[in-house]
């Protein structure tokens, strides 16, 4: 894997991770159309750290406040309304959704990647709920266990190829009511729990096995991690002002190129 190649990949993480065009179907795409070989392992995982904690830093403030609140809400009956007590609840509820629905199709996902008119279809999805969001009526109800179940189960489909696990789980948090400020942090803050456990699986088969890392690795994940902040920062836009429009276009027209791909 050549020094560009690897900055690459770390831009492409960091940019697609977050925003609602299915980062896993825009590096499937990637290396049928460019012959690209499969990123190391260990540094898949890299990329993958340093996305996780540009959630992290991004939405520090809100991960504090919301877990104080959680905790005091366990032994105070009186903080049990409190939107900590409500998030922890939802997240801890949609991340154990999530593994259910995950897992068992792990390994149809894993043959999908490589498979280009099934990374398309998933690019359609994806561009059917985006085109859907905008039609979802504004509402304002707070994050409940309901929301947790939901965007538990969004998220668990969304290990497929091609479909956005940030639009597919901001969909299903706005199905439920919540204004599209809270469906944005929900949405990431749903994340952390999968991101690190699948972190920490793959990291698992690093340690057992000899780590390789490009040359360059170190700077990549460094793009990952400020490209991730600033695509958080543009994605907070996208869903506040419901432009959806313009990203599901894109993904259809990522869909075709999936299906030309797919053809020769």
């Amino acid at each position: 894997m050549s020094f560009f190649h690897t900055l690459f990949l770390g831009v492409l993480q960091g940019v697609t991770e977050f925003l609602p065009v299915s980062s896993s179907g825009h590096l499937a795409l990637a290396q049928n159309l460019f012959g690209f070989d499969d990123p190391p392992l260990a540094f898949d995982v890299f990329l993958h750290f340093a996305t996780m904690m540009s959630i992290f830093v991004y939405f520090l403030r809100d991960i504090l406040e919301l877990s104080k609140e959680w905790f005091l809400g366990l032994t105070d009956k009186s903080l049990r309304e409190s939107s900590g007590w409500k998030y922890g609840w939802a997240v801890i509820l949609g991340t154990f959704v999530t593994a259910i629905v995950a897992l068992p199709i792990e390994s149809v996902a894993s043959r999908a990647f490589g498979v280009p008119w099934a990374v398309a279809c998933g690019l359609i999805v994806t561009a059917s709920l985006l085109n859907w969001a905008g039609r979802i009526a504004l509402s304002d109800k707070s994050i409940n266990i309901w929301t947790g179940l939901i965007a538990g189960l969004a998220q668990g489909f969304a290990v497929m190829p091609g479909i956005s696990r940030s639009g597919s789980t901001i969909v299903a948090t706005l199905m439920t009511g919540a204004k599209r400020e809270e469906a944005f942090r929900f949405s990431f803050l749903l994340s952390l729990p999968a991101i690190m456990g699948a972190t920490l699986l793959e990291g698992r088969k690093v340690v057992q096995q000899q780590a390789v890392l490009p040359d360059g690795w170190l700077y990549a994940c460094v793009l990952a991690f400020f490209c991730g902040l600033a695509s958080l920062r543009f994605m907070k836009k996208i869903v506040i002002f419901g432009r959806w429009r313009f990203f599901s276009l894109y993904c259809l027209l990522a869909a075709g190129i999936g299906f030309v791909i797919g053809m020769f």
